[in-house]
């Protein structure tokens, strides 16, 4: 299921969620697939992405940003681009790349529509401060992990 030259992806998370950063935190915990970086939506790298595309500021979902190979030269402060994955389809392209049971978790985009597994996560995503206050406190990164995440 992986593809032979890692994708570089940036996944942005609500970083006030702990249902969101027990997720992170799960990943990391997985095994973090080779150039998957997090970011929180309060910070820089979001915003700059935001700026490029406004439509993703007020979603209320993981938004999971592929990058294009970086062509020799690039801007650095080039606007962002890539392919977008949101809801669903963000986790499931996650989840597909962990180790442990969560690849599973991806068949999911085979039996059932997409229609109903966004409403699943739109139904996750209107509950998830209600669910993440049953979550253990947020986790700090340990050094080593701290390599995973962006500003």
């Amino acid at each position: 299921m992986h593809e032979r030259r890692p994708p570089r992806a940036i996944v942005y998370y609500d970083g006030d969620c702990a249902l969101c950063n027990w997720s992170v935190a799960r990943c990391l915990s997985r095994g973090v697939p080779p150039g998957v970086r997090f970011a929180p939506q309060d910070g820089e790298s979001f915003e700059r992405l935001t700026a490029a595309r406004p439509d993703l500021a007020e979603l209320d979902s993981m938004v999971l940003q592929i990058l294009p190979a970086a062509p020799a030269g690039a801007a650095s402060d080039s606007p962002p681009s890539g392919e977008i994955k949101v809801r669903s389809e963000a986790v499931l392209w996650l989840a597909a790349r962990l180790d442990g049971p969560e690849r599973r978790i991806a068949l999911l985009s085979r039996v059932v529509p997409r229609a109903v597994l966004d409403w699943g996560y739109r139904l996750l995503a209107r509950n998830r401060r209600r669910v993440g206050s049953r979550l253990a406190e947020c986790p700090v990164p340990t050094p080593e992990q701290r390599r995973y995440f962006l500003a």
